[in-house]
């Protein structure tokens, strides 16, 4: 199963509209004001959750749930935030992978804490994406090995440690290859390297490695 979470970060809607062209999803989750979102983007999600604090269209939800969207209320006073609640809603039905949109935004304390969640989804197994009109970033965890193809929109390839060290990550068809390179937090070693052929492999034995391709 490949689920879709829309969340109330930003998103560029002519982006979102290419990228969903090429993708299909078994479920669609709306969080709060990601439901407006997917207004825009004349897409209709499955299950619809939130305190709906920061949904302008108060109808929205009602008109979505008569065209047989699942809807789940939460007070606003809780410990979860609205895209996490999501993730939970999710992680009932097993999914292989995640995707977000709307994740990223002028609030980067949302930012940060979604980006955090794909650590949880690294402990699940589960596959987890965030992407935006200038970013895909995903997290591996050790060991593991991942080969990625070049993409022309999205040239630069970047790797972050995150939560403490990464050892024993190898590069090949890298601009700036690595052997059994380390990581920590207090680095920028990382940043801005390039897939030179048709793909790039990555290696790493331990620790958690987030994976940003960017456009710009």
């Amino acid at each position: 199963m490949k689920v879709l979470i829309v969340t109330g970060g930003n998103v560029d809607i002519p982006f979102a509209k290419d990228y969903l062209a090429d993708q299909k999803f078994d479920r669609v989750i709306a969080a709060d004001s990601g439901l407006s979102h997917c207004e825009r983007l004349s897409l209709l999600p499955t299950d619809i959750l939130g305190d709906f604090d920061s949904l302008k269209e108060r109808d929205l939800p009602e008109q979505f749930e008569k065209k047989g969207a699942h809807i789940r209320v939460f007070p606003k006073k809780k410990d979860d935030t609205d895209t996490q609640l999501a993730v939970k809603l999710a992680l009932e039905w097993k999914p292989r992978e995640i995707v977000f949109l709307g994740a990223t935004g002028t609030r980067y304390d949302h930012t940060l804490a979604n980006i955090s969640l794909l650590e949880g989804l690294c402990r699940e197994g589960i596959v987890g994406k965030i992407v935006d009109s200038h970013n895909e970033i995903m997290m591996l965890q050790g060991s593991t090995e991942k080969i990625f193809t070049k993409k022309e929109d999205l040239p630069f390839f970047s790797l972050v440690s995150w939560g403490g060290e990464v050892k024993g990550i190898d590069l090949e068809g890298f601009a700036y290859p690595l052997q059994n390179g380390t990581l920590s937090t207090s680095t920028s070693l990382g940043i801005s390297n390039e897939i030179t052929g048709e793909r790039g492999i990555l290696r790493v034995r331990s620790g958690y490695l987030l994976v940003i391709r960017s456009r710009d």
